[in-house]
């Protein structure tokens, strides 16, 4: 993720529905300039290594949809995963190969042993997608997150690295090559979401 995103980021950042199930810091729109800001904090986290953020693009540059690992814990070997997909990319398959991309990146790369992540207790395609990769449900905190007017619960899931490996291997399997993401301009079939030859 790069300043220069911040265009793309603010269009989404702005449709109240998404923030409020996306992102429960942010309760309401917000506008250009605090969504650079926004994203120059986390450019200047990633250089301390508390986070990684990746903008997903078609192959004309059109930003679909960013993910990142968030409170990058290397003693403790753990990190937050997090994920937004833009509407009208929604249900074509990109949202679990960005998911799996992350989760390569923190067991693989950064040699992590755990991630976890939220998500609304309403958001039944989260807990699908987070289900197919294997996390495990963890505890819900009961009124949590506030959106629409209502209190819904937050639900804490968490995958372990023998957990992701098993999942793995199946999804490799189930997921069409018909939709792939790579890992910048020069991936290899390694940084490949599903990995094809």
């Amino acid at each position: 993720m790069e300043v220069s995103d911040a265009d793309a980021v603010s269009d989404w950042y702005q449709q109240i529905e998404d923030v409020s199930i996306f992102d429960r810091q942010v309760p309401l729109p917000i506008n250009h300039t605090d969504v650079v800001t926004l994203i120059k904090s986390l450019v200047a986290d990633q250089e301390k290594e508390k986070c990684r953020w990746f903008v997903a693009e078609t192959s004309d540059g059109n930003a679909i949809g960013m993910a990142g690992l968030e409170g990058i814990s290397l003693l403790h070997g753990h990190a937050i995963l997090a994920m937004f997909i833009e509407g009208s990319w929604r249900r074509t398959g990109i949202g679990i190969r960005m998911a799996c991309m992350m989760v390569d990146l923190a067991f693989k790369q950064l040699r992590l042993h755990r991630v976890a992540t939220v998500y609304r207790a309403d958001n039944a395609s989260s807990g699908t997608l987070l289900g197919r990769m294997g996390f495990k449900p963890e505890g819900i905190a009961r009124q949590a997150w506030f959106g629409r007017g209502q209190y819904f619960d937050l639900m804490n899931v968490g995958l372990l690295l023998e957990e992701w490996e098993q999942a793995r291997q199946t999804l490799q399997t189930q997921l069409s090559s018909n939709v792939t993401l790579e890992l910048g301009p020069r991936a290899t079939t390694t940084w490949r979401w599903p990995e094809t030859e």
